[in-house]
């Protein structure tokens, strides 16, 4: 198996999904981040807070976390409190997979919903757990069993059928509590549903009747982007979305709020490292 720092900060997955299971003693505090696929993650032990679009979570032993895809987050562990080594078991999950089976009700939900910890009764929780741990079997030894990677796959879609049917019908496993500037939402909530407008600083903070500077200062803290790398950060993963999807580069630069086309290209490049002219539909 690969290792996480492999992955974590390339933002795509190129195989359908990739099983983790990690287990450090050391502490934890990486930057702020965004993926191109959704991640699953069992927490089995540790003293962990994961900031997710502004909410911050203190997690308990089997506690899932689901972050969508492009959303904006990063885990924290320390050794505080005789917790423990930080144990979790970590799901990168190609959204068009996710899609082909069925299987997006989860993060849909965590979107809908704006939570994204789900705590089932511990019943629940440890049968989900188990499938998990036969997928961990599995793929230990999928290059010498006979069909081993069909194999692995079929553990991967067990899994995810059980965990989806469990947050479908289990309502009060996404509310643990998160830490939260109301405000902060409210801002990343307006940016995220009008991406193609006027988001200018001085235009949110009007329209939020705040002090543009405390403003700023806050969500800066809050979230560990300025409010200006967040909107571009959208606004270039909106246009790339569109331009996959046929729409032309220089329509999807306007569609998704940028001035210019220069100024797009620009963001584009140092975001992605591609230009838009570059991405195959």
């Amino acid at each position: 198996m690969s290792n996480l720092e492999d992955y974590e900060q390339k933002g795509y997955l190129d195989e359908d999904f990739h099983f983790f299971h990690i287990r450090s003693g050391e502490s934890l505090d990486v930057p702020f981040h965004y993926h191109d696929f959704h991640k699953l993650i069992l927490i089995l032990s540790g003293d962990v807070k994961y900031y997710i679009e502004g909410l911050e979570y203190q997690l308990m032993p089997f506690d899932f976390v689901l972050v969508n895809r492009f959303f904006i987050h990063k885990p924290e562990s320390g050794k505080s409190r005789g917790k423990g080594d930080y144990d979790r078991v970590i799901l990168y999950l190609k959204n068009e997979f996710l899609e082909k089976y069925g299987l997006l009700d989860a993060f849909e939900k965590a979107r809908q919903l704006k939570s994204y910890v789900v705590r089932f009764p511990g019943n629940v929780s440890a049968s989900i757990y188990e499938l998990l741990e036969i997928l961990e079997k599995d793929l230990a030894k999928k290059d010498s069993e006979y069909a081993g990677e069909l194999t692995v796959r079929l553990d991967v879609l067990r899994a995810l059928i059980e965990f989806n049917k469990a947050c479908v019908s289990e309502d009060m496993g996404f509310k643990p509590e998160a830490r939260y500037n109301r405000k902060v939402i409210e801002l990343i909530e307006y940016i995220t549903e009008n991406l193609t407008g006027d988001l200018s600083i001085d235009s949110l903070a009007d329209h939020f009747f705040m002090s543009k500077y405390h403003m700023m200062r806050i969500f800066k803290s809050e979230t560990g982007y300025s409010i200006h790398q967040y909107i571009t950060e959208k606004r270039v993963i909106l246009a790339r979305n569109l331009i996959m999807s046929g729409t032309a580069a220089t329509a999807a630069c306007l569609d998704c709020g940028f001035k210019d086309y220069s100024s797009f290209s620009r963001a584009f490049k140092n975001q992605l490292g591609i230009l838009p002219s570059d991405i195959r539909v």
